[in-house]
C-alpha cells in the first residue's frame, strides 16, 4: 500500500474510496482494474467504468466538441478493452455552453457516434445541462464471461510486457499545443481508437493489463507497484514511440522520455504475457493482422527500468500535482526529469 499512495492521484482515488460505500461483491480491490466489475447471479460479469473530459478542454488541448466527445467515447471504452469486455452501451451527461449551443452538441454527437459504429454499440441515455464550458461525461457498461476477468494484477517475474500499438500520440498533441506549433500535430491527427477487439483477444492469454490513458509511463508504474515488480523497457525508449509521435518530439526537443511520461495518453493497452502462452498471443495476433508491440520483461524487486537506468516512476507521475497544475512548469519539470544509473 505505501507504494501505492507514493501517487498524488492513487492518494486522492483511495480517499473518495475510504468516504464512500463499497459493494462486497465487487471484483478486484481499489485501483486493481481500468473498469469496475460485479458478478451477475448466474450469469455473465457486469464491467461499468466512467470517464470526463472536461480538463483537457480547460487546457486548450481540445478545441474542436468533435474532439472532446470522441475522445470520452473512447476513454470509457478503453476502460472496457483492458479488462477485455464486449460494449453493452454507453450513458452520457453533457454540459454545453449556451453560445453555439445546436452546434456543440452536433459536434459532440458526430464524435461518439464515430466511435459508437466503429465499437459495435450504441448510447443508452444521459443527461444535459449548461454552462461555461463544455464537459462530457462519458460512463460504459460491458459484459464479459464469468472465467475471463481480468485485472491489472497477475503479473509475474518472468512474463513478458507488450503494447497494442506504439505510443506518444498523446503526448504529440500536448506538445504541440503548448508549443504554439499546431501545424506539426493538430487535433485532426489525434484519433485514438478503444482497443476492444484487441482486449477480447487477449482473454486467457494476458496475465495483467491497463490502459495508457493518463500516458505510458503512468501505465508501467502502476503494474509495478500494483504488482510488487519490477519491469525492464528492453527497448530504447525512441523505438516506443509512434513514429507520428517522434517526428514532433525531434522538432521541438523533447525527450524520448518526456513523451512518454506525459500525461496525455492515447488509450493503447499495456499487457503482460507468461512465456508458456506468447504461442498462443503470435496465433491471435497473426489471425487478427494484429502486431503488439514488444516493451520488456518483469523481473523481482521493485521500479521501473529502461536497461540499465532507474526510471523515477513517483517523481515522474507526481509533476503534474507537484507544478500546481500550471503548464509551462510541468513542461519545464519534464523536461528536466532524466533517468539515473
Amino acid at each position: 500500500m505505501r507504494l501505492m499512495e507514493e501517487i498524488a492521484e492513487n492518494r486522492l482515488l483511495s480517499r473518495w474510496t475510504a468516504l464512500l460505500p463499497r459493494s462486497p461483491n465487487q471484483l478486484g480491490a481499489v485501483h486493481e482494474s481500468d473498469a469496475e466489475m460485479i458478478p451477475l447471479a448466474g450469469g455473465p460479469t457486469l464491467a461499468l467504468t466512467v470517464d470526463t473530459v472536461a480538463e483537457e478542454i480547460r487546457l486548450g488541448l481540445y478545441r474542436e466538441p468533435f474532439t472532446a466527445g470522441r475522445t470520452a467515447a473512447v476513454a470509457a471504452l478503453s476502460d472496457l478493452a483492458a479488462i477485455g469486455a464486449d460494449p453493452v452501451g454507453l450513458l452520457l451527461a453533457v454540459t454545453l455552453p449556451r453560445e453555439k449551443r445546436s452546434w456543440f452538441q452536433e459536434e459532440v454527437s458526430r464524435g461518439i457516434s464515430e466511435v459508437c459504429e466503429k465499437a459495435k454499440t450504441c448510447v443508452l441515455g444521459g443527461d444535459t445541462s449548461e454552462g461555461e464550458i463544455l464537459s462530457i461525461t462519458c460512463v460504459a457498461a460491458g459484459i464479459l464471461p464469468r472465467e475471463s476477468v481480468r485485472l491489472r494484477t497477475g503479473m509475474r517475474p518472468g512474463d513478458l510486457l507488450f503494447g497494442s500499438a506504439a505510443f506518444g500520440l498523446g503526448s504529440a498533441l500536448a506538445a504541440a499545443r503548448w508549443s504554439l506549433s499546431p501545424g506539426l500535430f493538430d487535433e485532426v491527427d489525434y484519433r485514438p481508437e478503444a482497443r476492444l477487439s484487441e482486449g477480447r483477444a487477449l482473454r486467457g492469454i494476458a496475465s495483467g493489463c491497463i490502459d495508457t490513458s493518463d500516458g505510458f509511463i503512468a501505465a508501467l508504474d502502476q503494474l509495478a507497484r500494483l504488482n510488487g515488480v519490477a519491469i525492464r523497457i528492453e527497448r530504447t525508449l525512441q523505438e516506443l514511440l509512434d513514429p507520428r509521435a517522434e517526428t514532433v518530439r525531434s522538432r521541438l526537443g523533447y525527450t524520448p522520455l518526456a513523451f512518454l511520461a506525459g500525461q496525455h495518453g492515447e488509450f493503447e493497452l499495456v499487457f503482460s504475457v507468461p512465456p508458456d502462452r506468447i504461442g498462443e498471443l503470435c496465433r491471435v495476433s497473426r489471425s487478427m493482422g494484429w502486431s503488439p508491440v514488444f516493451i520488456g520483461r518483469v523481473e523481482p524487486g521493485s521500479g521501473l527500468f529502461a536497461g540499465d537506468c532507474v526510471l523515477d516512476g513517483a517523481r515522474l507521475r507526481n509533476l503534474w500535482e507537484e507544478a500546481g497544475g500550471e503548464v509551462e512548469a510541468y513542461v519545464r519539470a519534464l523536461c528536466h526529469v532524466g533517468v539515473s544509473s
